[in-house]
């Protein structure tokens, strides 16, 4: 380790990466709608305040006489109450790269650990970003596939059905799995990209309707064109079209927050708030019965929302690759518009594809951790994000070392750290579309 003690490293670390903002992921659509702050914590939870009723107090009168006032009737103002979740990544710097950066300066400890370093920020985020849009869904991470349908060009009956690889080759499902090949077919409009490319080695389980953990290890691989994973234990055949579910371990656990498909689908109880006594506090979902995603659908999604929560004011689309390529494609390439047509240009890049409809701007944004049969529709000022850390290297409150030296292995040891939830002010003015089909023909 040359001249450089445990202090010098611990400094060095700090001082490097103790406020580095830059190595964030450009992929995080959610933690951009909303962005981190910090909020006043009591107990083990936080409070959010959230208007359920309007003002009822009101009296109607058809004299100029003097006339009796009714009573004032208050609106309800509740204090939800929201518990975040803590995340930790930890990552190894292997001795050589300290010994033979750390003494030679800032700049050089700094190019020797970046990718390191970068890799754990991003793959926290990604992490935290997956649980935004999916933590505490009932569908977790997606179903194992019992359908009777048309994926990918193939009829399958039952999660039963043979899809032909790139090289050729076939990989063949019996209810949603191959046993032999310890493979898992994801039910159509399960599978999103995004959730397991890049995360081989993650810790997988197999969940049944009860929560139960059937089978678990780790993902070995991923065919994102035909929407299957490779495992290294052996899968449990489906049995119906809810009777398993993957997902990160811990999730089956509900150790995760409570994120945007839970929230907009909540028909119970949501922060200790029931759902079903108050109108405002339950978001708009709409079945798109196995079709295209298109205007004609978001066009309905949004008089939903304008019905039922007044929403009024710009919102920000999310929707798998798949179906956003399906929206732009179907409305540039219109030879003629009815009245209804709306005008699309391309914003940041191409990014995302602006609308105008009802309620104002809509911009559609391709979001690859969104499961293909999804798309969410969000008003962003309903929208917040708090706890007590945004995912860094620091743990507040606290000031033990982030960096530290293992016992057993020829490394230096370091952590990200995030404790937050995810928080929606008024669910009425979002929505969630289901049951996409981008191989639909209509």
């Amino acid at each position: 380790m040359g001249q450089q003690t445990n202090t010098d490293v611990v400094d060095l670390f700090k001082e490097v990466y103790g406020d580095h903002n830059d190595l964030l992921p450009d992929d995080g659509h959610l933690a951009r709608l909303m962005p981190f702050s910090e909020k006043g914590k009591v107990g083990e939870s936080y409070n959010e305040s959230v208007t359920l009723t309007n003002e009822s107090g009101f009296t109607l009168s058809d004299t100029t006489d003097a006339f009796e006032l009714n009573p004032a009737r208050a609106g309800t103002v509740k204090q939800a109450q929201v518990t975040p979740y803590i995340s930790v990544l930890p990552s190894i710097v292997p001795w050589g790269i300290i010994s033979r950066s750390a003494g030679a300066g800032k700049k050089s400890f700094f190019d020797a650990t970046k990718y390191i370093v970068k890799n754990n920020l991003a793959s926290h985020f990604r992490l935290l970003e997956i649980l935004r849009l999916y933590g505490r869904s009932s569908k977790l991470l997606g179903r194992v596939s019992y359908a009777t349908a048309t994926y990918r060009g193939v009829s399958f009956t039952n999660g039963t059905g043979t899809l032909t690889l790139k090289d050729a080759s076939t990989m063949a499902f019996t209810n949603g799995v191959n046993t032999a090949s310890k493979t898992i077919l994801l039910a159509p409009g399960h599978f999103a990209a995004g959730i397991w490319v890049g995360w081989e080695g993650v810790k997988v389980n197999q969940v049944n309707a009860s929560g139960t953990v059937v089978a678990s290890g780790t993902l070995t691989a991923v065919n994102a064109p035909l929407g299957f994973i490779t495992v290294d234990f052996t899968p449990v055949a489906a049995g119906s079209t809810t009777s398993h579910r993957l997902c990160f371990d811990g999730m089956e656990s509900s150790k995760d927050i409570v994120g945007v498909h839970s929230i907009l689908s909540n028909t119970g109880t949501l922060f200790n708030i029931d759902t079903s006594a108050y109108s405002l506090w339950q978001g708009n979902v709409v079945d798109v019965g196995a079709k295209k995603f298109g205007m004609e659908v978001f066009q309905d999604g949004i008089a939903d929302m304008v019905n039922r929560g007044g929403m009024e004011g710009d919102l920000e689309i999310y929707l798998n690759p798949r179906s956003w390529a399906d929206v732009v494609t179907a409305e540039t390439n219109l030879v003629r518009h009815d009245s209804n047509y709306t005008p699309v240009k391309f914003i940041n890049g191409g990014e995302g594809a602006e609308y105008h409809s009802q309620n104002g701007k809509a911009v559609f944004y391709s979001h690859r951790m969104v499961m293909e049969g999804d798309c969410f529709a969000l008003c962003k000022p309903t929208w917040s994000r708090s706890g007590s850390a945004e995912a860094s290297f620091k743990i507040p409150g606290m000031s033990n070392e982030i960096i530290f030296p293992l016992e057993n292995s020829a490394g230096y040891a370091f952590r990200s750290y995030a404790d937050q939830y995810v928080f929606c002010h008024r669910p009425a003015d979002n929505c969630l579309f289901e049951d996409i089909n981008d191989e639909s023909a209509t």
